[in-house]
């Protein structure tokens, strides 16, 4: 059976762009392309699949991520080197309890903006959900509960933006022959990021502001 025909449109417009100048901090989870090779296969089998279609950007490899939570509504700028080392420390100790665990990725699925790498483990008492309440949690007891406005579940890894218009049908068709169509993604530290919005290549970039390690299983 076809996939069906979405109109997809382009990422970042609207809201979803900053203001000038801004960025922002996050929590991110990295992939490790060397170790995962499984994942490896799948993200680079996606971009293959991806390449007929002009109006998508693939994320390249050193800017793929997992989102668990970006700091919302105040620029990473204004948060100084004390709030920073504070955020840290809580982190540290709210994830100090939470083992490394491994992550399904897959199947890739196309949406109206973004093409991605659906994640298992964020259902109530699973690794990655434990993970996101514990960040949440201790995001909003240093920079307060409107920081954590955003919800970034479902879990899911970005393989690409959407810089025009086209068809997320065409694109799902091409997805779905992807093999590996799943692969594991382990999951040993968080890293506290300060990201910056890249409009031209639709996409994010950052630089490192922190990494917690997560206990040993």
């Amino acid at each position: 059976m076809a996939a069906a025909a979405r109109p997809v449109k382009a990422f970042l417009t609207g809201d979803r762009v900053w203001p000038a100048g801004w960025t922002r901090l996050h929590v991110y989870l990295l992939p490790d392309l060397a170790h995962d090779q499984g994942l490896a296969r799948l993200v680079h089998g996606c971009r293959a699949a991806m390449a007929p279609f002009g109006f998508l950007s693939p994320v390249p490899d050193p800017w793929l991520h997992v989102t668990v939570q970006p700091v919302m509504g105040i620029p990473a700028a204004e948060i100084g080197p004390g709030e920073r080392d504070k955020l840290t420390a809580r982190l540290t100790e709210a994830l100090s309890g939470v083992p490394a665990f491994t992550l399904t990725a897959g199947s890739a699925l196309a949406s109206v903006s973004v093409v991605l790498a659906d994640l298992d483990g964020d259902l109530p008492g699973e690794p990655l959900h434990t993970l996101h309440k514990r960040t949440r949690a201790a995001i909003s007891d240093v920079l307060g509960s409107e920081a954590v406005a955003y919800q970034a579940m479902p879990g899911h890894l970005t393989l690409a933006y959407a810089t025009g218009s086209g068809d997320s049908g065409r694109v799902q068709a091409a997805l779905r022959q992807v093999r590996p169509s799943h692969a594991a993604l382990t999951v040993r530290e968080v890293h506290l990021l300060d990201v910056a919005q890249d409009t031209r290549a639709a996409g994010y970039r950052w630089t490192p502001v922190a990494r917690i390690p997560l206990a040993r299983p």
